[in-house]
């Protein structure tokens, strides 16, 4: 039998990871959104299905409103103005938490696969 590409099963259905991936871009530097793009297609998690710039956007606007980043506008001299976006304090805090979130998280798969293995004992 053969499984859709969208079934869960593929290891697709992994967006929350978006949150976390962009606090880390931002506390390595601001940018604007292109750049915070380009920098999270690097990243093996989105190889390959690379989040869009809409969606990235949506996250930094909601990121914003909570109070996790900040944003100003960028005139060049030359081009178009172009918003950069930046990790506040509560953002760093908030990206201390997620390492502690996710570290939980790969213990838990961890254990997870160890029992889906037959080795239910083993990942403890």
């Amino acid at each position: 039998m053969k499984l859709s590409m969208n079934c869960a099963c593929m290891g697709k259905s992994l967006p929350k990871l978006l949150r976390p991936a962009l606090l880390s871009v931002l506390a390595q530097g601001g940018g604007h959104g292109y750049a915070l793009l380009d920098a999270l297609r690097q990243l093996d998690v989105f190889a390959s299905h690379p989040p869009d710039h809409t969606g990235i956007y949506r996250a930094l606007q909601g990121m914003e409103r909570e109070g996790l980043v900040a944003s100003d506008w960028e005139h060049p001299d030359r081009g178009v103005p172009r918003r950069n976006y930046r990790l506040t304090p509560r953002g760093r805090a908030c990206l201390e938490r997620w390492k502690q979130t996710l570290a939980e998280y790969r213990r838990t798969l961890d254990t997870l696969l160890a029992f889906v293995q037959g080795n239910p004992g083993s990942a403890k």
